[in-house]
């Protein structure tokens, strides 16, 4: 049963008004304007903590032009992949010709071999990594973000270099088959990737971070606040004291504009 949240009469079926039938308090709008300062309150609390990581998902992007070069050079090796990677029985062997193979062949027994799976599954996996480190790229300014990019990074030119060598041992058999000098250029490519992004890590990105109000406070001083226990009255008495702050600077520089305008 519903109980009146001013005094604590139980509620009955009867009692259809929005008024308490022992207070008399209107139970629509009982501490609506509390309620809704404290809505606003913790709104604008949560864009405070989230906005950080969006500065400096900005910043990982395109913080620098070291960071926009980054993704330039994450995205080169693939030039490397639509040259001559090998020799297959005396035919020349990249991406194209891989998929045109693979859509033809059967899957099932040419993977049944591991060298060959190893070699072909190294392959994919260091072309995928590209558009994986990319995707991370938007945390690698956060807590863990620098190791976790790196070793994103380090996969790439390892599977390359797997793959590579797989072929190498499966061409021993074969007549007129090794490694071209595509795959060579495909790993260098790969390892000046990885090289960039630790030189981009060691110089830093700078983040701008976009200043957030709480209340009229700036967030790391309301944060503070209620890190350090502070009452929520006397925390409100502060905003107060910010937001006429506010209030009075937003008047006087209005003030200001229109007398420019006369």
């Amino acid at each position: 049963m519903a109980k009146c949240a001013n005094c604590g009469y139980a509620l009955k079926f009867t009692d259809w008004k929005p008024e308490c039938p022992k207070c008399g308090v209107n139970l629509n709008y009982f501490k609506a304007n509390e309620i809704l300062l404290a809505e606003s309150e913790k709104a604008e609390a949560e864009h405070a903590k989230f906005q950080p990581k969006v500065d400096r998902a900005k910043a990982a992007y395109a913080g620098s032009i070291f960071a926009i070069l980054r993704i330039i050079f994450t995205l080169l090796p693939i030039a490397g992949l639509f040259l001559p990677l090998c020799r297959y029985n005396g035919e020349s062997v990249n991406a194209l010709w891989l998929y045109n193979y693979l859509s033809k062949a059967d899957i099932g027994a040419l993977f049944g071999k591991i060298p060959v799976a190893v070699c072909l599954v190294t392959l994919l996996l260091s072309a995928v990594m590209m558009i994986i480190c990319l995707v991370f790229i938007v945390m690698s300014l956060g807590k863990h973000g620098k190791g976790r990019t790196i070793a994103l990074y380090a996969v790439m030119p390892v599977c390359a270099v797997i793959s590579a060598v797989c072929y190498t041992v499966i061409s021993s058999d074969m007549a007129d088959s090794a490694v071209s000098y595509g795959a060579f250029v495909y790993i260098a490519l790969q390892l000046f990737s990885f090289g960039w992004n630790l030189f981009v890590v060691k110089k830093g990105i700078p983040v701008k971070y976009t200043p957030c109000i709480v209340g009229g406070l700036p967030s790391d001083e309301y944060f503070g606040y209620v890190n350090s226990g502070m009452p929520l009255s006397e925390i409100r008495r502060k905003m107060l004291v910010a937001l006429t702050k506010l209030q009075i600077e937003a008047e006087a520089k209005e003030e200001a504009t229109e007398e420019a305008a006369v």
